[in-house]
């Protein structure tokens, strides 16, 4: 009974493992700095001086200048 027992709590692991499959790497999405129009793939934005600042556009913004790549203006 034991090893009856044994077995399909094993056979029960199994099948969760393989029923989980692996995993595909999570493809990061490219942004889109909205002020020069380039794709990136790390946000440009950054905090300087307790204001935000765009690091290619090179000056001081209000609010976050990238958005998706895949939305346009």
């Amino acid at each position: 009974m034991y090893r009856l027992l044994t077995f399909w709590l094993g056979a029960l692991l199994l099948a969760g493992l393989l029923s989980a499959g692996p995993q595909a790497p999570k493809k990061e999405e490219a942004l889109r700095c909205t002020l020069t129009d380039k794709v990136i793939t790390t946000c440009c934005c950054e905090e300087r001086a307790g204001k935000l600042y765009c690091t290619l556009a090179k000056k001081t913004i209000e609010k976050c200048c990238c958005v998706p790549a895949s939305t346009r203006k």
